[in-house]
């Protein structure tokens, strides 16, 4: 009758299966599939998916009950090591399982262990970052040493074409978590144009075609995190004195926008760009007087 054990046979029983030994040293399992099995975890419709995958197979079936002898079990337990345990795919789980050649098992194993590093790296460095913002006492979060550095150096990378910060911490941080005091960050290499592209930016803005004028000018706006204090002031001065002289009036607005950007980086003194005050304000357009007020508030 189902669900019984005849005489002389031990036997355990769970919810919905039954495992007997039917004679030593064999195991039967009767799993009954109108129920979820306890034994391995798994519920009626992922067993029977396993075996349309061929992950485990039944050795006897009579009527609606399939029976799984000890190596059938050994073969279901070796699969849930590698999708369970292992947290490979069920692609791969099969191909593991249906080979015996150890270079493709280990070629398997070996990719699944360093993307799970990788993800065990990516989860370590989100359990930082959110452990700081929870220690972190700075209202105002981009004022946050670590978290504005940060910020920082992602934007500076957009703009100057540097590498990205390789993750939140800054390197050679050595607080805690909660600790907002960075150790000094190493000095970052001295940026520099170079004279050669400073050479061309400054034959540019000094081309009798407007539209080269205007790419010199697009050019510096690009590159102005890339310039250090000497190359700042030549185009600065190259540019004020520009602006003076222009006819165009679309070359202007662009002379007057990277000057503007210039100013940014406070490389540059009011001296190196003298030749601005010989422009009247009336002589431009009301979006380019914008830039000459604000150019006269920082240096005049």
């Amino acid at each position: 009758m189902p669900g019984t054990v005849g005489p002389g046979r031990a036997a355990v029983r769970g919810r919905a299966g039954l495992l007997s030994r039917a004679r030593p040293g064999a195991w039967a399992f009767r799993w009954v599939l109108r129920r979820p099995g306890p034994a391995f975890g798994l519920t009626v419709a992922t067993l029977r998916f396993y075996e349309e995958r061929g992950l485990v197979r039944h050795s006897e079936r009579r009527g609606r009950v399939r029976y799984y002898r000890r190596a059938d079990l050994a073969r279901l337990a070796y699969a849930q090591l590698w999708h369970e345990d292992g947290l490979l795919t069920l692609a791969e789980t099969s191909a593991i399982v249906d080979s015996d050649r150890l270079g493709d098992r280990l070629a398997l194993i070996a990719g699944q262990r360093d993307a799970l590093r990788e993800r065990i790296g990516r989860l370590e460095r989100a359990v930082g970052v959110l452990t700081h913002m929870l220690d972190c006492r700075t209202d105002r979060a981009l004022e946050c040493p670590m978290t504005g550095a940060y910020i920082r150096g992602r934007v500076d990378a957009a703009l100057d074409g540097t590498p990205e910060p390789t993750g939140f911490w800054p390197e050679g941080f050595a607080g805690a978590a909660g600790d907002c005091a960075p150790a000094p960050a190493p000095a970052r290499p001295a940026r520099s144009v170079g004279d050669e592209q400073l050479l061309s930016l400054t034959r540019g803005l000094v081309s009798d075609a407007a539209k080269v004028r205007e790419r010199a000018c697009e050019t510096i706006s690009d590159r102005v995190r890339s310039f250090d204090r000497r190359e700042v002031r030549t185009p600065a001065s190259l540019l004020a004195s520009a602006a003076v002289l222009e006819q165009d009036a679309d070359c202007l607005e662009s002379e007057l926008n990277a000057l503007g950007d210039l100013a940014v980086t406070g490389l540059f003194e009011a001296e190196d760009i003298a030749a601005r005050r010989r422009l009247p304000r009336a002589s431009v357009r009301p979006a380019d007087a914008e830039h000459l007020d604000c150019l006269t508030a920082e240096y005049f």
